[in-house]
């Protein structure tokens, strides 16, 4: 345990010290090599070019890089006029709307933050105009994004499955009913909150036959993205890194069929996938040299062995977890909390008997609920930038969002079939 404690003092006083997460873990672990003794440092290269060397996270900048190129192709504006049309007679329509194409780009893109922009940039404007008040409708929107992490296909999940050594392809169906609840919640929420503060009642549109059968038809190619994605990995036709090369494809062919990519844009959505990847690549390969000194100096074994008589049952067990990771969320980047985490806390849950696939789905959840958790979730900031909105009035709004998300994610924690449901279906019919 000395060790355990000599490498977790290293790191958070790192962390304090303002360093960031990936070069901290770095400075961390060759500074524990030093301390202890423990091997060459020749180590620390080849533990983080081994930490990279996975065909599984190859997904990961390859959904990054499709999430970019569907905004660029323009899918965002086809999904919201069709849920429009669906639901656009309803009182406080604008917000579910919101809420349902959130969920339905998530589902296309798995990133939340990507999700914020290409929806929030029309929706909000949108909202505002019709008179709902400047905090609803940046919190849902803010809120709504982070079900782009939740509905597989997910980074995050592909993160958790690479790192603790779980089926993905489970990860992802245990994910779909939660990922639903939590739209549903959200939508019943905004309910609430549209008569509190009496948002007004809008005129709809009326589509006439004509115009309701052609914004089906544009939006089709967009709803068949999950479906080959999705459907290509639970009919065992490609893995989900081979799903995500072909969500590339697929993102570049309806691009180029609707004219939406020039020179430009796909000069932007490279960039951006490539800035994105490399600071999820950077965290990756150094989690790889953190993760070899833990199993080195068998911290987890250590701590199971330690703290699985004090966490005496599951529920004090998942209790604690959900707790500290929301508050891991609020303040460290989901990767990071992934791969850092991930070794030390599943094996404790495994061994009181949690369900590895249900655990991956609390801990998911859970860290991705940061993502519009003050002080410091991601979708904040990307919501503060689209909206142009003061940070104060967009987290007053997200705060109920953020009370819903902790009761579903109290739901999903206690109640397991909720996640374990679909996954005993596929392997009962496998």
């Amino acid at each position: 345990m000395q060790e355990a404690l000599l490498l977790f003092s290293l790191m958070f006083t790192l962390f304090i010290a303002g360093i960031p997460i990936a070069f901290a873990l770095l400075l961390c672990s060759v500074l524990f090599l030093l301390l202890t003794g423990m091997r060459p440092l020749i180590v620390v290269p080849q533990r983080v070019m081994a930490g990279l060397d996975s065909f599984p996270l190859l997904a990961v900048p390859l959904f990054i890089l499709m999430g970019n190129l569907m905004e660029k192709a323009g899918l965002s504006k086809r999904l919201i006029d069709l849920v429009d049309m669906l639901v656009g007679r309803v009182h406080g329509a604008l917000g579910y709307v919101t809420v349902i194409a959130c969920a339905m780009f998530g589902a296309l893109t798995g990133s939340a933050p990507a999700t914020v922009a290409a929806i929030g940039a029309i929706m909000m404007p949108a909202m505002i105009a019709q008179r709902y008040p400047a905090s609803l409708a940046a919190g849902i929107t803010a809120s709504s994004g982070a079900l782009g992490n939740i509905i597989p296909p997910s980074i995050a999940l592909i993160l958790y499955g690479a790192t603790v050594n779980v089926s993905i392809p489970k990860l992802f169906v245990a994910n779909i009913l939660p990922g639903l609840l939590m739209a549903l919640a959200f939508m019943l929420t905004h309910a609430l909150l549209t008569r509190k503060l009496k948002v007004p009642k809008t005129a709809a549109r009326v589509y006439t036959p004509q115009e309701m059968v052609l914004v089906a038809l544009r939006a089709i190619p967009s709803l068949m993205m999950p479906v080959v994605i999705l459907g290509g990995i639970y009919g065992g036709v490609f893995t989900p890194t081979e799903a995500a090369a072909v969500g590339v494809v697929f993102s570049l062919v309806l691009g180029v069929c609707y004219r939406q990519f020039t020179p430009s844009t796909l000069w932007q959505a490279m960039k951006s996938s490539v800035d994105t990847a490399s600071m999820v690549g950077i965290i990756l390969g150094v989690a790889g040299i953190f993760g070899w000194i833990l199993a080195s100096a068998r911290i987890p074994m250590l701590m199971v062995t330690e703290l699985t008589p004090l966490l005496d049952t599951q529920f004090v067990y998942l209790a604690l977890l959900v707790l500290f990771l929301l508050l891991v969320g609020c303040v460290m980047d989901v990767a990071a909390s992934i791969v850092i985490l991930a070794p030390i806390l599943v094996p404790i849950g495994i061994a009181l008997g949690v369900d590895p696939i249900h655990l991956g789905v609390v801990f998911c959840v859970n860290l991705v609920v940061g993502f519009f958790t003050p002080p410091f979730g991601l979708n904040l900031f990307t919501t503060v930038s689209v909206s142009g909105q003061p940070y104060e009035v967009v987290v007053r709004g997200v705060l109920p969002f953020v009370i819903t998300a902790i009761i579903v994610l109290l739901i999903l924690a206690y109640v397991p079939d909720i996640s374990l449901v679909l996954v005993r279906l596929m392997e009962a019919s496998a």
